[in-house]
């Protein structure tokens, strides 16, 4: 006798049975699944932060890492609409009058009119000289201005000229301009005509027209006169870059320059406080709290641990400055307390950047074996590409598929699990229905004998 539903023959819930045994061999195995992938999210999680706090504290490096970021100076130039300026760590604290006589000029000329850009000119070449070097451009009969005009500024070997097309009353006409200011870069043009006349007629002697001379700029600092080839003149003043656009002989500009103790000073307190930042990050990340038994995600993770070592060392150690003189951090007033943190004695550090500006510059910014340089190198080794964060993300992303793999095997046993299980029931439930057919049949026969008495 063929049955249409599981249970039918032993009135048996053979599919709540089925589903219970299932489950009870498939829910442990399934929150294991869910826990290790929660844990593993939580470390790429963690990895995370630690490599943005990492980050943030190569921010606060680069300012320390050389001289020139970390001994600064402040400029003034007043309201001066003559010059601007900017100074290195070479500048020293002083105050200059500064004139502007003469801005640097680029020579620019043009050549003879036509009617329109588009007219042809000749045939031949065109040679130019700035500065000593040189270059030549061979020009066709069917070459129009403008067309002469590309050949110039495209030309491979162009030593510094920019053709352009001017177009007035007058007509249109080829000028040619410097690309840098200064008497040393005045442009010579000489055409050479392979037929007719007609470059020689536009380019050649009083046919080239001076639009604009070469200048140098003239300068006076308290009185000394400064001649330059561009209008930025640099190290008049040492470790000071001015940048001139403005002239006028009877205006005189003060230039004061003082050494930028304000910003030293922040540039360090930023350096402390993303040290801290950091430091506290890694604390969390890899605490254990005792009270509610609960490890942070990277807990005893030994990748971590080293690196809080090592920032630890570097930051207590003394560093050669030079002149067989070591120096560190409490020598500047910055002192590490008993948690591994930083603070600063404010009185201690003001004078060190008052008085011992170098040393700071020797403990920070010496190349290599200086605190920021090393630090840096450090850090880098962790948040760089194929550094030790992104190593440690890949060995995540192979424990995810792996446990994604475990689950597709798992649950393709759940499968076959509750196929065998249906399979072994539903027997159970054709036997169990045969027996009751043939205890039925018998009841009814034995019924039917004579002498049987029905109540």
């Amino acid at each position: 006798m063929a049955l249409t539903a599981t249970g039918i023959g032993s009135n048996l819930p053979i599919s709540e049975i089925v589903s219970a045994i299932v489950n009870a061999e498939k829910t442990p195995k399934e929150a294991l699944f869910a826990r290790n992938e929660q844990t593993i999210e939580a470390k790429v999680s963690a990895m995370g932060t630690l490599k943005s706090a990492l980050s943030k504290f190569q921010d606060a490096l680069k300012k320390l890492q050389t001289g020139d970021k970390l001994d600064l100076r402040k400029v003034s130039t007043g309201d001066s609409i003559y010059f601007k300026a900017t100074a290195d760590k070479n500048a020293q604290s002083g105050s200059y009058g500064i004139k502007v006589e003469q801005l640097a000029a680029k020579h620019k000329v043009g050549g003879a009119y036509t009617t329109d850009a588009s007219q042809t000119v000749g045939e031949g070449r065109l040679d130019f000289t700035v500065n000593g070097n040189s270059f030549g451009v061979d020009i066709a009969a069917t070459d129009s201005l403008s067309a002469i005009a590309s050949k110039i500024n495209d030309a491979s070997d162009n030593v510094g000229v920019t053709a352009t097309i001017v177009t007035s009353d007058a007509g249109s006409r080829l000028v040619l301009t410097s690309n840098t200011e200064g008497s040393a870069s005045q442009i010579s043009v000489v055409a050479t005509d392979t037929t007719g006349t007609g470059l020689n007629d536009m380019f050649n002697g009083v046919n080239l027209t001076e639009l604009q001379p070469a200048a140098n700029s003239i300068i006076y600092i308290d009185g000394d006169k400064v001649t330059s080839q561009t209008n930025e003149v640099k190290d008049a003043i040492a470790g000071v870059t001015l940048n001139l656009t403005d002239a006028d002989i009877n205006k005189t500009s003060t230039l004061t320059i003082e050494q930028d103790t304000d910003t030293v000073k922040t540039n360090i307190k930023e350096f402390v406080d993303a040290y801290n930042s950091l430091m506290s990050s890694i604390d969390k990340l890899s605490s254990y709290d005792a009270d509610s038994k609960k490890a942070a995600a990277l807990q005893g993770d030994s990748m971590i641990r080293g690196l809080e070592s090592q920032l630890r060392s570097m930051i207590s150690e003394r560093v050669d400055v030079g002149g067989g003189e070591t120096l560190a951090l409490y020598d500047m007033g910055i002192k590490t307390d008993r948690y591994g943190k930083l603070s600063i004695d404010d009185t201690k550090l003001d004078n060190a950047i008052k008085n011992d500006m170098g040393k700071i510059e020797g403990l920070f910014s010496t190349a290599d074996t200086g605190l920021a340089n090393r630090l840096e190198s450090l850090t880098n080794g962790y948040v760089k590409s194929g550094g030790l964060i992104q190593g440690r993300n890949n060995s995540y992303s192979n424990d995810k598929q792996r446990i994604a793999d475990q689950k597709e095997a798992f649950a393709l046993k759940m499968e076959q699990l509750e196929a065998r299980l249906y399979k072994q029931f539903n027997r159970m439930d054709l036997v169990v229905a045969s027996l009751n057919q043939q205890s039925s049949g018998l009841a009814d026969r034995l019924n039917s004998l004579p002498g049987v008495v029905r109540s």
